[in-house]
């Protein structure tokens, strides 16, 4: 029998993709994840959602903190699940964010949102809204950022971007910013 330090933790049965610490750890810029984890503890305890956007090919430069509507989808009956359980971006500021991406010259590079009181992984649900037909990514090129926030504040994140060849998100680990 495993100890309990040995046993999977509560979450693994959620996780379609974990990090894998054979990948190295994805490079975000610090300030950028200061205002993330920064987002997520005010959300708390809702998870927080956002978009860090930047040159094609570079790192991200800039965050759009977005509105969590999934407490209203579910009092629509549109998802079974709350905010502290989901979340679904507002489509309004997902646009008006993507037009002034657009006409600074950046791109969408991550979108991000947290996990309360549970761990930073790609669970089954982030992974289905990821993906669009033929399962490949609504957003291509586009990384996923989970960031895990317990009413102490944030113990971790992790970054998951989309592997062609193995049809797959990858976890990486990603550095507390100093």
């Amino acid at each position: 029998m495993a100890s309990a330090s040995q046993r999977a933790p509560e979450w693994a049965t959620r996780a379609a993709a974990r990090v894998d610490s054979a990948l190295p750890p994805a490079e975000l810029p610090a300030e950028l994840l200061r205002e993330v984890y920064q987002h997520a503890r005010e959300c708390y305890p809702e998870e927080a959602c956002g978009l860090l956007v930047g040159p094609r090919g570079a790192a991200p430069r800039r965050i759009e903190r977005c509105t969590n509507v999934q407490r209203r989808r579910k009092l629509a009956g549109e998802s079974e699940l709350d905010a502290h359980e989901g979340y679904w971006i507002d489509e309004r500021e997902l646009l008006q964010a993507l037009r002034r991406a657009e006409q600074e010259g950046d791109v969408l590079r991550v979108i991000y949102h947290s996990h309360v009181d549970t761990g930073a992984y790609f669970s089954h649900a982030d992974q289905a809204a990821a993906l669009g037909p033929g399962d490949t990514p609504l957003w291509p090129g586009v990384a996923q950022l989970v960031v895990s926030v317990y009413e102490s504040g944030v113990r971790d994140a992790a970054y998951f971007d989309w592997d062609e060849p193995l049809h797959a998100f990858r976890g990486h680990s990603v550095a507390r910013p100093g």
